[in-house]
């Protein structure tokens, strides 16, 4: 523990990317043809290097791709020659920019791990298990089911499925799935605030026959009011993700009483350690945590399932890689996205820098 203290920074470096997706990527509001952000590499005066990744979500937390290169620029002007500990205040002063901050801490962080020769979720809790249980992701089309059966004949028990454009066609591929894969699959439901509170009353009760998990963020992420009179009807259980960017709505969603579960995604949250944090808040108020990504790229993605393993609990939403046309690695590199994921005991992430392959912008 004591060699952390010993550690400097020498050079802080970000290199910015673009990766494609395989098809267009879309929810109920937004669409995406790529993903773009930056790789940060910290070394050491000892010769460690640590990886993060910063990639701001258009459409999400209002934080856009050129406030966090300049944000990536200021913290690593900052921190270019001080000890390791003194990186987070500067962290501190940059929370407006949730995912610069998230990129420049899990570089730090993957620092600390190496330094004690740990994997991060055994850094982060040194009683964690190295599996990861993590849903299917599907998309509400015409290849749905023989997608859904894919991904159950390679090990997944929970399937997430995203709806919300057309309500009569998605409760008849919810019928359909059902009667492909029975009820012993949990399916998850995301609906990316694409009801009305009416609608969502009207509606909930057409869903409970089909044992659904929870029905995610069905309303505007800013009516905790309605969130909670749906979590009163006790008819489906009720996932908030929009509603929570910050430690702060994470308190009103308890305050309302407004979920049963909280999707939590580290690049919005600022970090590592804030989602953890809030994670912690979550359950100690009866609210089941989720851990998943804003369809990151493969460092990020990496230190999330970290993340997961620290917390364990429930299915966590990390299958998003299988989104991307090209990542950061090669996939020999990487984890594996089935079901469960099987981390190693590699220090740090256990990635190298030797070994990405970047597209430059």
């Amino acid at each position: 523990m004591a060699d952390q203290w010993l550690m400097q920074i020498e050079k802080i470096e970000t290199r910015a990317y673009r990766l494609k997706f395989k098809r267009q990527f879309s929810n109920a509001n937004s669409s995406w043809g790529d993903r773009a952000g930056y790789v940060i590499k910290i070394t050491t005066n000892s010769g460690l290097v640590g990886l993060g990744e910063a990639a701001p979500l258009p459409g999400w937390s209002g934080e856009t791709l050129t406030q966090t290169a300049i944000a990536l620029d200021q913290m690593a002007a900052a921190a270019r020659i001080v000890a390791l500990p003194d990186l987070q205040e500067i962290l501190q002063s940059h929370v407006q920019v949730p995912a610069a901050c998230h990129g420049i801490e899990l570089a730090y962080l993957d620092l600390l791990a190496q330094s004690q020769q740990l994997p991060l979720y055994q850094w982060l809790n040194p009683q964690a298990q190295p599996n990861v249980c993590i849903n299917g992701l599907l998309v509400s089309d015409q290849a749905a089911i023989a997608q859904a059966q894919t991904l159950v004949d390679q090990g997944y028990t929970t399937l997430k499925l995203k709806i919300g454009r057309h309500w009569e066609q998605d409760l008849a591929l919810i019928q359909a799935l059902r009667t492909q894969l029975g009820f012993e699959i949990k399916l998850r439901l995301d609906l990316n605030q694409a009801w009305s509170l009416a609608q969502a009353i009207a509606r909930l009760p057409e869903l409970v026959p089909w044992q659904i998990e929870y029905l995610e963020q069905p309303l505007a992420a800013r009516d905790l009011v309605g969130m909670a009179k749906l979590h009163q009807l006790n008819q489906v259980a009720i996932a908030a993700d929009e509603s929570v960017q910050t430690l702060e709505q994470l308190q009103a969603l308890i305050k309302y009483q407004a979920a049963d579960f909280v999707i939590l995604k580290p690049m919005v949250l600022g970090g590592i350690l804030a989602s953890y944090r809030a994670a912690q808040i979550a359950t100690q108020a009866g609210i089941t945590p989720i851990i998943t990504t804003t369809l990151d790229g493969a460092i990020a993605r990496t230190g999330a399932i970290h993340l997961a393993a620290a917390l364990g609990g429930s299915a966590h939403g990390l299958a998003t890689g299988q989104w991307l046309a090209e990542d950061l690695f090669s996939p020999v590199d990487l984890l594996s996205e089935t079901n469960p994921i099987r981390l190693g005991d590699q220090a740090g992430l256990g990635l190298s820098w030797q070994n990405m392959r970047i597209r430059v912008l």
